[in-house]
């Protein structure tokens, strides 16, 4: 049997177009002609003086309309963020770590010193400590929101149009705010990057050598992989710095490069003059990353796998997503503040490069 609470929340999920909770997916309920219905049934409020009328409510639930409404619009975020997924703002998933932290507090020693080798052990001896060193990058929790208004005259004039449309362009600006601050990471500076504890930018040819000058082309990104993999790894005092051993595996570029970059790592064959010859630098579908904020034509970068060796971290608090607050309840005597049912969207992350090594980056004289 379902509730009466039940039958709303469906009712509801189907007017904004939210797909269903699985308990709620076989519930046969009447469908609500738009948000002005909702309010009315609800609250009673038939003079839309912003209060509850309880003898006018129409739907006796539990829950109040801000509680009814929270669900579905969270429901819409996480579509949204999927269908901006497939059309690319979520690029930066390939190339981070994304870590889940229980606390507010800055990120430090996300990066841990390598090993050399295991040293020897005697017979009878004992073991001694091995020199590990934590990195000296920070990372900081920045909170990023605000909230969307839905007014009484909105529910009045039945514009159920908008309050499907604002949980997207809640979506879309959580998601736009990650993709923008890892992207900054490759452009800030004049391409350089933000400074690390080391004082050097993140691209910087002499000490981290990973910034060349060089037009995207076969060669090029041969030679921005053979960088990486070359890279010294961090040790601790006294060891010897084994190589990272890792290719670039992303290859991050442009609009205006993505079909450079997709000739160089899709054909399985490379064509020339009267002669086809298979193409050593093949990669997997996807490992070609066009970011949608770069704006210079020519510049490139490129990253190897972060699973393996992570550079850029992105950490949450709450999760990726923007969590969706809605404000207060129907029983104080006006709806809400200013009679309006403020939608709150809130993030909680740190985008930051833990380590150099395993990105590259390529500034073209344009």
């Amino acid at each position: 049997m379902m509730s009466t609470e039940d039958q709303i929340t469906a009712a509801m999920f189907d007017l904004l177009g939210a797909e269903r909770p699985d308990e709620l997916k076989t519930a046969k309920v009447a469908k609500l002609s738009g948000i002005r219905e909702l309010y009315l049934g609800m609250t009673g409020d038939y003079d839309f003086h912003g209060g509850y009328n309880r003898e006018r409510a129409q739907f006796a639930v539990t829950t109040d309309l801000p509680g009814v409404l929270k669900n579905a619009l969270n429901k819409l975020i996480v579509m949204e963020w999927q269908k901006l997924g497939e059309a690319g703002y979520r690029w930066w998933e390939k190339v981070v770590k994304v870590e889940h932290f229980n606390s507010l507090h800055d990120i430090t020693g996300v990066l841990v010193g390598e090993v050399t080798v295991l040293p020897t052990v005697a017979e009878s001896h004992d073991y001694t400590s091995l020199p590990v060193t934590d990195s000296p990058e920070v990372g900081t929790f920045v909170k990023y929101g605000g909230y969307i208004g839905i007014t009484l005259e909105m529910f009045e004039r039945d514009e159920t149009h908008k309050l499907r449309d604002y949980p997207r362009k809640l979506a879309s600006a959580g998601l736009r705010r990650i993709s923008s601050l890892v992207s900054s990471i490759f452009t800030d500076n004049a391409g350089v990057g933000p400074a690390m504890a080391d004082t050097y930018n993140v691209f910087e040819a002499a000490h981290h050598v990973n910034l060349l000058t060089t037009a995207l082309a076969g060669p090029a990104f041969e030679l921005a992989s053979a960088a990486i993999f070359n890279q010294s790894m961090l040790v601790g005092t006294g060891g010897t710095a084994p190589k990272l051993g890792l290719d670039g595996k992303y290859l991050l570029v442009p609009r205006a490069l993505r079909l450079t970059g997709m000739r160089i790592l899709y054909p399985t064959f490379e064509r020339e003059s009267n002669i086809f010859s298979d193409n050593m630098q093949r990669g997997q579908y996807g490992d070609v990353v066009t970011v949608p904020e770069w704006t210079d034509a020519t510049d490139w970068a490129l990253v190897a796998d972060p699973m393996l060796a992570p550079g850029i971290i992105v950490g949450e608090r709450f999760g990726l997503l923007p969590e969706i607050i809605i404000a207060d309840n129907e029983n104080n005597q006006a709806l809400f503040m200013a009679d309006e049912v403020r939608m709150k969207a809130r993030q909680w992350v740190s985008v930051f490069v833990a380590d150099y090594r395993p990105l590259h980056k390529s500034n073209v004289a344009g």
